[in-house]
Protein backbone atom coordinates (compact mmCIF):
# COMPACT_ATOMS: atom_id res chain seq x y z
CA UNK A 1 0.00 0.00 0.00
CA UNK A 2 1.05 3.43 -0.92
CA UNK A 3 0.69 5.98 1.92
CA UNK A 4 1.10 9.94 1.10
CA UNK A 5 0.51 12.43 3.46
CA UNK A 6 -1.59 15.60 2.82
CA UNK A 7 0.89 18.43 2.18
CA UNK A 8 1.90 21.22 4.45
CA UNK A 9 -0.71 23.62 6.06
CA UNK A 10 -0.21 26.53 8.10
CA UNK A 11 -1.01 24.14 11.56
CA UNK A 12 1.81 22.32 10.10
CA UNK A 13 3.91 25.33 9.63
CA UNK A 14 3.26 26.31 13.36
CA UNK A 15 2.99 23.04 14.96
CA UNK A 16 -0.57 23.12 16.02
CA UNK A 17 -3.02 20.61 17.68
CA UNK A 18 -5.84 19.75 14.60
CA UNK A 19 -8.03 21.64 12.59
CA UNK A 20 -8.96 21.00 9.16
CA UNK A 21 -6.81 23.79 7.02
CA UNK A 22 -6.45 24.04 3.43
CA UNK A 23 -2.61 23.74 2.17
CA UNK A 24 -0.70 26.49 2.14
CA UNK A 25 1.56 27.29 -1.29
CA UNK A 26 4.42 25.43 -0.05
CA UNK A 27 2.22 22.70 0.91
CA UNK A 28 0.62 22.81 -3.05
CA UNK A 29 3.96 23.28 -4.17
CA UNK A 30 5.79 20.30 -2.59
CA UNK A 31 2.72 17.94 -3.57
CA UNK A 32 2.86 18.87 -7.21
CA UNK A 33 7.07 17.78 -7.08
CA UNK A 34 6.16 14.79 -5.24
CA UNK A 35 3.64 14.24 -8.16
CA UNK A 36 6.63 12.67 -10.51
CA UNK A 37 7.48 10.09 -7.92
CA UNK A 38 3.87 8.66 -7.28
CA UNK A 39 3.20 6.08 -9.99
CA UNK A 40 -0.16 5.14 -8.94
CA UNK A 41 -3.27 6.67 -8.60
CA UNK A 42 -4.83 7.75 -5.77
CA UNK A 43 -7.90 5.92 -4.99
CA UNK A 44 -8.69 7.34 -1.47
CA UNK A 45 -8.24 9.41 0.86
CA UNK A 46 -9.70 11.36 4.55
CA UNK A 47 -11.93 13.60 4.82
CA UNK A 48 -9.98 16.72 5.67
CA UNK A 49 -9.58 19.30 3.23
CA UNK A 50 -5.73 19.04 2.75
CA UNK A 51 -6.40 15.48 1.95
CA UNK A 52 -8.29 15.78 -0.68
CA UNK A 53 -6.66 18.75 -2.07
CA UNK A 54 -3.40 16.28 -2.21
CA UNK A 55 -5.24 13.77 -3.74
CA UNK A 56 -6.89 15.69 -6.53
CA UNK A 57 -2.96 17.43 -7.29
CA UNK A 58 -1.54 13.95 -6.94
CA UNK A 59 -4.13 13.36 -9.72
CA UNK A 60 -6.92 11.20 -8.16
CA UNK A 61 -9.30 8.61 -10.00
CA UNK A 62 -12.17 9.77 -10.94
CA UNK A 63 -13.94 7.64 -8.55
CA UNK A 64 -11.63 8.81 -5.51
CA UNK A 65 -13.24 7.49 -2.20
CA UNK A 66 -13.49 9.76 0.59
CA UNK A 67 -13.36 7.24 3.53
CA UNK A 68 -14.21 8.86 7.16
CA UNK A 69 -12.69 5.87 8.91
CA UNK A 70 -9.48 7.72 7.94
CA UNK A 71 -10.19 11.07 9.43
CA UNK A 72 -7.35 12.44 11.55
CA UNK A 73 -6.64 11.95 15.44
CA UNK A 74 -9.30 13.84 17.61
CA UNK A 75 -7.22 15.70 19.77
CA UNK A 76 -10.51 17.27 21.45
CA UNK A 77 -9.96 20.72 23.15
CA UNK A 78 -6.43 21.16 22.16
CA UNK A 79 -7.47 21.49 18.28
CA UNK A 80 -5.82 24.97 17.59
CA UNK A 81 -3.41 24.81 20.01
CA UNK A 82 0.23 24.31 20.30
CA UNK A 83 2.21 22.23 22.23
CA UNK A 84 3.25 25.37 24.54
CA UNK A 85 -0.09 26.46 25.27
CA UNK A 86 -1.04 23.04 27.18
CA UNK A 87 -0.27 21.95 30.66
CA UNK A 88 2.99 19.68 29.98
CA UNK A 89 1.81 17.00 32.86
CA UNK A 90 -1.27 16.91 30.49
CA UNK A 91 1.04 16.31 27.15
CA UNK A 92 3.58 14.60 29.16
CA UNK A 93 0.93 11.89 29.94
CA UNK A 94 -0.37 11.80 26.62
CA UNK A 95 2.79 10.67 24.76
CA UNK A 96 3.48 8.34 27.80
CA UNK A 97 -0.15 6.32 28.09
CA UNK A 98 -1.43 5.27 24.58
CA UNK A 99 -5.16 5.19 26.67
CA UNK A 100 -4.90 8.56 27.95
CA UNK A 101 -7.12 11.50 26.91
CA UNK A 102 -6.37 14.43 28.70
CA UNK A 103 -8.03 16.56 26.05
CA UNK A 104 -11.39 15.03 26.20
CA UNK A 105 -10.94 13.54 21.89
CA UNK A 106 -9.63 10.34 20.70
CA UNK A 107 -7.32 8.30 23.14
CA UNK A 108 -4.08 6.84 20.48
CA UNK A 109 -4.88 3.62 21.38
CA UNK A 110 -8.36 4.08 20.12
CA UNK A 111 -7.29 6.25 17.24
CA UNK A 112 -4.50 3.51 16.14
CA UNK A 113 -7.32 0.78 16.35
CA UNK A 114 -9.53 2.69 14.48
CA UNK A 115 -7.53 2.82 11.35
CA UNK A 116 -5.57 -0.46 11.76
CA UNK A 117 -9.41 -1.85 11.56
CA UNK A 118 -9.79 0.30 8.39
CA UNK A 119 -6.38 -1.36 7.31
CA UNK A 120 -7.70 -5.20 7.87
CA UNK A 121 -11.31 -4.90 6.03
CA UNK A 122 -8.89 -3.34 3.06
CA UNK A 123 -9.03 -6.14 0.27
CA UNK A 124 -6.80 -4.34 -2.39
CA UNK A 125 -3.83 -4.03 0.20
CA UNK A 126 -0.91 -4.39 -2.20
CA UNK A 127 -2.28 -1.87 -5.07
CA UNK A 128 -4.10 0.81 -2.61
CA UNK A 129 -2.63 4.45 -2.76
CA UNK A 130 -4.14 6.63 0.11
CA UNK A 131 -4.08 10.17 0.73
CA UNK A 132 -3.87 10.69 4.82
CA UNK A 133 -3.34 13.33 7.53
CA UNK A 134 -0.04 12.51 8.75
CA UNK A 135 -1.19 10.61 11.98
CA UNK A 136 -3.55 8.61 10.40
CA UNK A 137 0.09 7.89 8.18
CA UNK A 138 1.54 7.01 11.36
CA UNK A 139 -1.13 4.88 12.77
CA UNK A 140 -1.07 2.81 9.08
CA UNK A 141 2.74 2.44 9.73
CA UNK A 142 2.97 1.76 13.39
CA UNK A 143 2.53 -2.08 14.90
CA UNK A 144 0.46 -1.17 17.77
CA UNK A 145 -0.09 2.40 20.07
CA UNK A 146 2.40 2.01 21.80
CA UNK A 147 4.97 2.39 18.94
CA UNK A 148 2.77 5.65 17.27
CA UNK A 149 4.58 7.97 18.40
CA UNK A 150 7.73 6.36 17.24
CA UNK A 151 7.34 7.10 13.03
CA UNK A 152 7.93 9.93 12.03
CA UNK A 153 6.27 11.50 9.14
CA UNK A 154 6.47 14.78 7.07
CA UNK A 155 3.43 16.60 4.82
CA UNK A 156 3.51 15.32 1.27
CA UNK A 157 5.99 12.16 1.46
CA UNK A 158 5.09 9.24 -0.05
CA UNK A 159 5.44 5.89 2.66
CA UNK A 160 5.45 2.06 1.21
CA UNK A 161 3.86 0.07 3.69
CA UNK A 162 4.86 -3.66 2.39
CA UNK A 163 3.14 -5.66 5.34
CA UNK A 164 -0.43 -4.16 4.48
Amino acid sequence: MDIITAGRTGPNRSVRFGGDPVLDERGRSSVLRLAASVTRSVDTCGPEISTRETAELLGSTPDLVVDDALRTLDVGTWAGRTPEDIDPAELGGWFADPGARPHGGESVSDFVDRVHAWRAAQTRHGDRCVVVAMPVAQALLCTDAGRFFAHEVRPATLYTCADV
